[in-house]
C-alpha cells in the first residue's frame, strides 16, 4: 500500500494499454460497406461477424470468401 502512494510508485504511472487495442492496425484498410453486405447476406452471419472476418483478410472479400468457404 506504501508503494502506491509513494512519488513514483503504480499510481504516478498511465494505466497500461489493453492488448485488444494494441493488436489493431492502424494501416489496415477499411471494409468496404457493399462486401460486409455480400458476406451478411450470402453467409447469414452477422454484421460484425463479417467485419471481423474481412479484418482478418486486410478486407479483401476474396479472401475473405475462400475463409468461410474453407471453415464450412
Amino acid at each position: 500500500m506504501e508503494e502506491a502512494f509513494r512519488a513514483g510508485g503504480f499510481l504516478d504511472k498511465p494505466p497500461a494499454k489493453s492488448p485488444a487495442a494494441s493488436t489493431k492496425d492502424s494501416n489496415a484498410p477499411a471494409p468496404k460497406r457493399e462486401d460486409i453486405d455480400v458476406i451478411v447476406h450470402e453467409f447469414e452471419i452477422s454484421r460484425s461477424q463479417a467485419e471481423k472476418v474481412l479484418a482478418a483478410n486486410d478486407a479483401d472479400l476474396g479472401k475473405a470468401l475462400r475463409a468461410l468457404v474453407a471453415a464450412l
